[in-house]
């Protein structure tokens, strides 16, 4: 197959990425001028891993992929390497756990292949033992073994300036994309589109159809597309999510897909509900912390657990009530704004009754908790820290510096502006765990936490 045959196929299925397939294809399945190592450098969701997988279907070449995010050891990474490569089990065990037997037992067994073998180690720079001289053996694998039918191929989510030094690799950059081109993503990879109602009796031409699946796109864009930041496999889970919900009066019978002002009405409600957003941004964000719904299963000491409470103060509370709930006449304030709002509950919903129809006609309002956590600097962090916390631990020492460095490896708290500071003296951070959990921690100390949170909606 020629070189730009092999192109345009690529582009048929691989869409908006038609520089980074040019370079890919010219640089890794030309036979006249192969690389023997490529780097794709960009963030996660960019279509790396995806455009590699179409280019080794279509081109039918032989190729190695290791997923480096389920090594945990180098051992166990040069071991499944080898297995891959066709060397026995235990001789790759005795004998290629170490980089020198590694690179023998790896020449004698890619020599022997008179095809071009392509090895993938996708996702290096999560490796956990990933380092400057691991990346530089991948990198010059093929030159140290001296294998001229060989193309190591290294994908990364972060800049591998860090990594590769002054080692001479060509790198392809792939950009995020763009809200024009996730939609256009999602025009040309639609479900399926056939409808018919329950009686089997109606169908509708292919124009409609795929007209109601990009203004569905488009509508849940202007929902979700600000939470997604840019992330089509993030937006797709949702636009996936939603679609049998938003097609089920026309399979029901009941809207026509050219009435599509009828079908957003009909949809409209469940798709901005405080409930719905809450659910889905769980999935949209990459680095939530997962299976962390125990407080018992982590040992947090007493006054990491008080920073914690206070950055999830923090990162809810508008920084407006930080005097009203933190000052020393917080406590009558707070207990008579409780009593007023107890008070009029049943007043507000008599009323909420009485004119539904107003009602419906204002702009929802989301709570604090619903829109997620906000960036708050490291000084109104101590300031809150300072307010709840008993007696003698007032102390800013080098523990507590100690204590925010261990909640931000642990993930608990992430930076407001990762890589790009605004600061130095005033670093920005946010809370980085779930609700319950924040309760259960605040439950073992026996704090109030409720009561230090802003309930008003936005």
């Amino acid at each position: 197959m020629k070189t730009y045959e092999f192109e345009e196929q690529l582009k048929k299925c691989v869409f908006c990425r038609n520089e980074q397939i040019k370079k890919v294809v010219s640089l890794l399945f030309n036979d006249d001028c192969g690389v023997p190592c490529l780097v794709l450098y960009g963030v996660s969701s960019t279509g790396k891993s995806y455009l590699l997988n179409k280019a080794f279907k279509l081109s039918n070449k032989e190729f190695i992929w290791i997923n480096l995010k389920t090594c945990f050891t180098t051992p166990l990474l040069l071991y499944r390497i080898l297995i891959h490569a066709g060397v026995d089990q235990d001789l790759a065990y005795k004998k290629g756990t170490q980089v020198s037997g590694f690179l023998h037992l790896f020449q004698q067994s890619i020599s022997k292949n008179k095809t071009h073998v392509y090895l993938v180690l996708d996702q290096i720079d999560q490796f956990s033992e990933i380092s400057p001289l691991l990346f530089t053996v991948f990198a010059d694998l093929a030159l140290n073994a001296n294998l001229t039918n060989l193309s190591v191929v290294l994908t990364l989510s972060t800049h591998p300036a860090q990594y590769m030094g002054t080692l001479a690799v060509p790198i392809v950059f792939f950009p995020q994309y763009m809200k024009d081109e996730i939609l256009e993503i999602c025009q040309n990879t639609p479900p399926v589109l056939d409808f018919i109602d329950e009686t089997g009796e109606e169908s509708f031409e292919d124009e409609i159809e795929l007209s109601v699946w990009m203004q569905y796109c488009a509508f849940l864009w202007n929902v979700f597309g600000s939470h997604c930041l840019n992330n089509y496999r993030a937006f797709r889970n949702v636009v996936d999510h939603h679609w049998p919900q938003f097609v089920q009066p026309i399979v029901n019978g009941n809207v026509h897909p050219a009435d599509y002002a009828q079908l957003h009405k009909l949809a409209k409600h469940a798709l901005t509900s405080d409930l719905t957003i809450s659910r889905r941004l769980h999935i949209i964000e990459p680095t939530k912390i997962k299976h962390m719904h125990d407080a018992k299963s982590v040992d947090l000491p007493l006054l990491t657990k008080y920073l914690l409470i206070s950055a999830f103060l923090a990162s809810y509370n508008p920084s407006r009530l930080d005097a009203q709930f933190f000052s020393h006449s917080k406590g009558s304030k707070r207990r008579g704004r409780k009593r007023k709002n107890t008070a009029n509950q049943n007043s507000e919903l008599a009323k909420s009754t009485k004119g539904g129809s107003s009602r419906s006609k204002s702009a929802a309002k989301l709570s604090q908790l619903t829109l997620g956590p906000k960036a708050f600097e490291l000084e109104r962090l101590f300031a809150i820290y300072y307010a709840i916390c008993p007696n003698g631990r007032h102390v800013l020492s080098a523990d507590v510096f100690s204590q925010i460095t261990s909640l931000s490896s642990l993930k608990m708290l992430l930076p407001a502006h990762k890589g790009s500071l605004r600061s130095l003296d005033s670093p920005r951070f946010k809370v980085n765990v779930s609700r319950e959990f924040v309760f259960k921690v605040a439950k073992s100390v026996s704090f109030p936490l409720e009561s230090y949170l802003a309930d008003e909606p936005v």
